[in-house]
């Protein structure tokens, strides 16, 4: 406060002295000095101003000019000095309270704050961007998927946006919503919360946004080196987001130079204090940075926070961050319609499990394309690629493959396992194997090499599933994928190798299938979840009796290879029904006593069909197989449980088998 005195007072010396200069210019403007002309004679005009005018009321006129002070005259420059003197040391005093008011760093000039950082030079775009490629339809979509500027697929590329801000001058949002843009994330400001460092444009461009119905999110240029200005930068967030409701991140720009010169700490303290003011307000925040910042820099646990996005910066034709990332800020040099000259392009990625080739010496032996849910026929790929997607969740629906030219006598066969049909046969060379227009998924496939240069090579190829993942490598005809499990195939990869090289990787749990389903009815309970392939389905120590069994078959779709029948209580031995249908009864209270199972048609000739029962009093019996009595009849002994398994034909019995039936 008294140095706001200090400086009113000042101003108020200031102003008097403008007053009294004023004054004496005034009052030396209104005396005349008479002068002399070159006769010696007093210039009548001038002698009459300096007379006295007459009072008509009096007698006489004093004709005398007025005699001037002396004493007077000699104390007015005086007093003009003094006036000065007292103005200047005042004006000096003002001066240095003025020079002792510290003002912070950032805020000394606003032409200082100019970006400065990797991509800029004192405000303007100074990057050069050193990526490979120069692909014609770089950073757009080809088959439903984004390519990179070599016309790659991007990996985990889901929606592709711009970042703008003042540096693009007037948008026409109109014209980039009817473009390819999902999404923009806009510069609200830089540096401390003052309208003079709001972006120009960014009250213009989020009413676009919001009236347009473009999703955006909102960034901020940080000049923080304390974490007081960090959160002051937040504050200047939250100012602009009043009445706003990004649907992206709200984004704290960490790449001014400056920052540089900072602990590892302390810059993971300027993101802490910024991001936990504006989460604090509702709003889900993020960092940006570029890959040398991201992988030299921002390296504190800090940053690993998962509820923190992570946009990373690096214009390649490739993003090679090793950690995860929302949003791959790719190039400076995006064009979209309805912004003059260049933008800033960007995906927001979804995590992936897309693989690298297997390297090979025939690239060309081989290739084949998927036709993928949303998507459709992807471009084909060649040997040791992968055809499909990864982290999307999209179905693969159909495959092609052929085999190049110039290998002789060399052809390929494969089939499909699809939703509702189950394994269709084999089809050759480029043909659909799967549905076109169905919405019906793979779930497994078999692929094999035919001709009579087959003989020199090994097919390998594993399925990425559904929940499951990469399974292991199958190979020369083997199942590879999902039965029974309901499962979609979202991904495939095929190699071709000389015969007896090494696989390309483990063979373990290529094929996972679920060959039968089962329920039962329990007494008290209902009907129980279903279960499968060996699985234990009732109850065990409760003395809870089976009432009604369903069986089905989930590696077939003709339940007509499947039947079975039950001994009821008070009813006896009941009709054979097909797979799908109760047997028993439901809601009679009457107990199953016994039950026979069996195949039938090409599933027993492929299949044993092996099943076994809890029995009241007795326990676990022995295992019965393909239609043979598991239980007893005659004794009153009610069913408590039971397990069922298919066995391939001649293999091995899942447990000791006798003993199964008592009567």
């Amino acid at each position: 406060m008294k140095k706001l005195w200090t400086v009113i007072l000042c101003f108020s010396l200031l102003l008097a002295q403008v007053s009294m200069t004023g004054y004496t210019s005034y009052a030396q403007e209104s005396v005349v000095i008479p002068e002399e002309d070159s006769s010696g004679e007093v210039d009548e005009a001038n002698e009459a101003a300096q007379t006295d005018t007459v009072d008509p009321n009096t007698e006489e006129a004093d004709t005398e000019t007025e005699e001037v002070d002396p004493v007077a005259e000699e104390e007015a420059p005086a007093a003009q000095e003094a006036t000065r003197e007292q103005t200047e040391a005042a004006e000096a005093a003002a001066q240095e309270e003025m020079m002792s008011i510290e003002e912070p760093e950032e805020e000394a000039s606003e032409s200082e704050l100019k970006e400065n950082s990797w991509r800029y030079s004192d405000g303007e775009l100074s990057v050069q961007e050193m990526y490979a490629g120069s692909y014609a339809n770089a950073w757009n979509k080809e088959n439903g998927r984004y390519v990179n500027s070599r016309g790659e697929v991007i990996p985990g590329a889901v929606k592709k946006g711009i970042d703008v801000s003042e540096h693009n001058g007037k948008i026409d949002w109109a014209r980039v919503k009817a473009s390819d843009i999902d999404f923009a994330i806009i510069r609200c400001g830089y540096g401390q919360d003052r309208v003079t460092q709001d972006d120009d444009w960014w009250a213009y461009n989020v009413s676009e946004c919001e009236r347009l119905g473009i999703p955006y999110g909102v960034y901020i240029y940080s000049y923080a080196d304390t974490t007081a200005m960090a959160a002051g930068e937040a504050d200047h967030v939250l100012r602009l987001l009043k009445g706003h409701t990004p649907s992206y991140p709200i984004y704290f720009d960490m790449e001014e130079n400056k920052m540089l010169a900072l602990s590892k700490d302390m810059l993971a303290n300027l993101a802490k204090s910024f991001c936990d003011k504006v989460s604090a307000a509702g709003y889900r925040v993020g960092v940006y940075s570029n890959l040398n910042w991201w992988t030299n820099y921002l390296t504190s646990p800090v940053f690993d926070n998962s509820s923190w996005s992570r946009w990373m910066a690096q214009y390649n034709y490739k993003c090679d961050y090793k950690k995860p990332y929302d949003m791959w800020q790719c190039t400076s040099k995006g064009r979209v319609n309805g912004i003059t000259g260049d933008v800033d392009l960007n995906f927001w990625m979804t995590e992936t499990a897309d693989v690298a080739p297997i390297p090979t010496d025939m690239p060309d032996i081989i290739n084949y394309t998927t036709h993928v849910q949303s998507y459709g026929w992807q471009t084909a790929v060649n040997n040791g690629n992968q055809s499909g997607t990864t982290g999307l969740s999209k179905r693969v629906e159909a495959i092609k493959i052929e085999v190049g030219s110039g290998y002789g006598d060399l052809g390929v066969e494969y089939s499909s396992h699809v939703q509702g049909i189950g394994w269709q046969a084999p089809v050759t060379a480029g043909e659909l194997s799967g549905t076109e227009g169905l919405s019906k998924r793979l779930e497994a496939i078999r692929i094999k090499l035919t001709g009579a240069e087959a003989e020199k090579y090994d097919i390998y190829y594993r399925i990425h599933s559904q929940t499951y993942g990469w399974l292991g490598w199958a190979k020369n005809g083997e199942s590879a994928g999902t039965q029974g499990f309901g499962k979609r195939i979202e991904a495939l990869q095929i190699v071709v190798k000389k015969k007896g090289e090494a696989a390309p990787g483990s063979t373990d749990g290529a094929f996972k299938q679920r060959l039968l389903g089962y329920s039962s009815h329990v007494q008290t309970y209902g009907w129980q979840s279903t279960v499968y392939d060996g699985d234990m389905s009732g109850t065990e120590g409760r003395s809870k009796r089976l009432e009604g069994i369903i069986i089905s078959l989930k590696s077939h779709s003709n339940q007509e290879h499947l039947r079975y029948r039950t001994h009821v209580q008070t009813y006896g031995w009941q009709d054979w029904v097909t797979g799908g249908n109760m047997s028993g009864t439901e809601g009679r209270s009457k107990r199953l006593e016994a039950i026979c199972i069996e195949l039938t048609d090409e599933m027993a000739r492929d299949y044993d069909i092996y099943y076994r029962v809890h029995a009241q009093t007795f326990g676990w019996l022995g295992w019965a197989k393909n239609g043979e009595p598991a239980g007893s009849e005659g004794l009153s002994k009610r069913l408590e449980g039971i397990e069922i398994v298919l066995v391939e034909k001649g293999g091995n019995p899942p447990g000791t088998v006798g003993g199964a039936f008592k009567k």
